[in-house]
Order: C-alpha cells, then sequence, then structure tokens
C-alpha cells in the first residue's frame, strides 16, 4: 500500500528544494500548503499567517490538507510538512491544540518514517513568506522533533549534504 511520506523541518532547511529534486527523480509529490496559504494571506492583505492570526492560519491549513488527503495515492508520495507540523507551530507560540488535531489519526495517513531537514544556518535565508529569524526557526525545529516524537513517528534526520545525496539518503528508507 503506497505511504505519504512527511518532510518537515523549521522554515529555510530546504524542504521545497528537497521536494522538487525527488519530483524530478519521478516520485509524486505535494508542495508545501503552508506556503500556498501565506501567499493567498497576503495578497488580500490577511493577518491569517503564522506570525499574524496563528490559530486561524492552522485552520485554513487543517482544511485543505484534509482535502490533499483524501486525494488517492498509486505510489509511494512526499508531502512538504505533514499535519504534525500545525501542532509544532502552535506549541512554539504557546497557543492550545484545537481538539481536531488532538485526536487525528495521523498514522492512517502518514508513514510512521519522518524526514526531518535540519537546520543550516550556511542556508538559512527570508523571504516575505519566510520571515522567522534564526532563533525563531530553532524553537519551531526543537518543537518539531518533540510533537513528532510524542506521536511516534520514526524521524530520520536528513545530513546537511548536496541535493543529490539528500535524495539518495531518502530513496535508500523507501
Amino acid at each position: 500500500m503506497p505511504k505519504r511520506y512527511i518532510i518537515t523541518g523549521a522554515p529555510g532547511t530546504g524542504k521545497t528544494s528537497l521536494i522538487q529534486a525527488l519530483q524530478a527523480n519521478g516520485y509524486q509529490c505535494f508542495p508545501e500548503i503552508s506556503r500556498k496559504i501565506i501567499l493567498e494571506q497576503q495578497q488580500i492583505k490577511s493577518n491569517k499567517t503564522p506570525w499574524g492570526d496563528l490559530p486561524c492560519f492552522a485552520s485554513l491549513v487543517y482544511q485543505q490538507t484534509i482535502k490533499e488527503l483524501q486525494l488517492p495515492i498509486k505510489k509511494n508520495t512526499f508531502v512538504d510538512r505533514g499535519l504534525p507540523d500545525i501542532i509544532a507551530y502552535l506549541k512554539a507560540k504557546s497557543h492550545p491544540i484545537p481538539e481536531y488535531l488532538l485526536g487525528f489519526p495521523f498514522k492512517t495517513h502518514y508513514a510512521s518514517t519522518v524526514f526531518l531537514m535540519p537546520l543550516w544556518e550556511e542556508i538559512y535565508i527570508n523571504d516575505p513568506q519566510r520571515p522567522q529569524s534564526y532563533q525563531e526557526a530553532l524553537q519551531i525545529h526543537q518543537c518539531l522533533i518533540q510533537v513528532y516524537q510524542s506521536l511516534n513517528f520514526t524521524i530520520e534526520i536528513v545530513p546537511k549534504t548536496t541535493l543529490t545525496k539528500r535524495v539518495d539518503f531518502i530513496q535508500s528508507f523507501i
């Protein structure tokens, strides 16, 4: 049975580049829903962003992710962030976790192995959809590890190396 593998990590760790490289290697991949929603919210001048109204932003991401999870997959796929990331972002800012996330059957939808992109200061950059400081990214990184561990996922840390070697590393687990 095909599985959805989560590629997670703090902002600016190379997730999108890795997803694009995996897609170029023939894997089905789903881009980051969060970035799409941030762009939409910025275009309408809304504050429903991770640094504005985080709980409302989390709800928007949840709704879009549920739609994506209902799409059938025929082979192993990769997703740029998973629903547990919402929990980590909320925890990082000390927001309560909504009931719809607390009881969610994560393992029904995702593979039990998660690929974590570590913080890598040399490649960390800001952009209009990623204004977090490196210190904020570090806090998110720590929360991601805590959340995925608490949900009993196996975390595989992707090495800080070339994109090709990162793809090879992930392929060695699939």
